[in-house]
């Protein structure tokens, strides 16, 4: 049988199994999929032995680990490259590394229509939040700006700058027209979120709970919820790996939603 898994610090947390185990049910897919928890000592020991297992044909990879995953590698593709994360991997001949994250933000805001000039605030700078930046400048929208408690340099698509501090956040709320929340907590306070319009969109990347502490300060805001870009960043993958696109049918879904609170 084939095996494919999750790995990270808090995988069993991961609603990535329910997902690809009820695609690999509707399509009469011989495969499982399941969730590899390690942690930072262990990582290299678990995923060697995951790698050579011939049964292992993919994987996906979260928090912390999308950058350590770049050396067990073969090769990655040019997307992967440039935002210099991995977050799905095909085994097989070679082991090619990917980043679906871009893609699956994307599509979970297209219905929004965000014209390209709007003002997108990232918080945050992580593995994701990379990956999210890297998609926004590829398809050309043009005020994006990253906050970050520390600073971090930015290397993606040919730009090389730095990260901005919060301290020089509040005009960028005041003319924000998207604000993406990349952090597992709130990062801004009360006096800096009374600064937002009410007609800005407002989202958080984390899915467990839905209705984040970030997410919980916006009452009359547009919300975009994390759940939907777990769900679309899987799409992409089931499609590198099985050649076809699936379904997010009623059923994944309600499975879904009774899963997060």
């Amino acid at each position: 049988m084939k095996v494919f898994f999750v790995i990270g610090e808090q995988a069993s947390k991961s609603l990535s199994p329910l997902i690809f185990n009820h695609w690999f049910k509707k399509y009469h897919i011989k495969a499982k999929y399941s969730f590899l928890e390690v942690t930072k000592k262990n990582f290299k020991s678990e995923i060697v032995k995951k790698l050579n297992n011939k049964n292992t044909q993919g994987l996906n990879v979260t928090i912390p680990f999308k950058k350590d995953i770049i050396k067990y590698l073969d090769n990655k593709n040019v997307h992967a490259q440039k935002i210099g994360a991995v977050n799905c991997v095909t085994v097989g001949k070679k082991i090619k590394g990917t980043n679906t994250d871009w893609l699956g933000y994307l599509s979970s805001i297209k219905q929004e229509k965000i014209n390209k000039n709007k003002n997108i605030l990232i918080l945050g700078f992580g593995g994701a939040s990379q990956a999210i930046y890297y998609g926004f400048l590829f398809k050309g929208y043009k005020n994006v700006s990253v906050f970050n408690r520390s600073k971090k340099a930015i290397n993606i698509r040919g730009i090389n700058k730095y990260t901005k501090d919060y301290s020089l956040i509040n005009s960028y709320l005041i003319k924000s027209d998207l604000i993406i929340n990349t952090t597992p907590t709130n990062p801004l306070n009360k006096k800096q979120t009374n600064l937002i319009k009410k007609t800005t969109i407002i989202s958080d990347i984390v899915y467990q709970p839905k209705e984040t502490s970030f997410l919980k300060e916006f009452k009359l805001n547009k919300k975009i919820y994390g759940i939907s870009m777990l769900i679309e960043q899987a799409i992409p993958c089931f499609k590198l790996w099985f050649g076809f696109v699936p379904v997010v049918d009623e059923v994944l879904t309600k499975k879904i939603y009774k899963k997060i609170k």
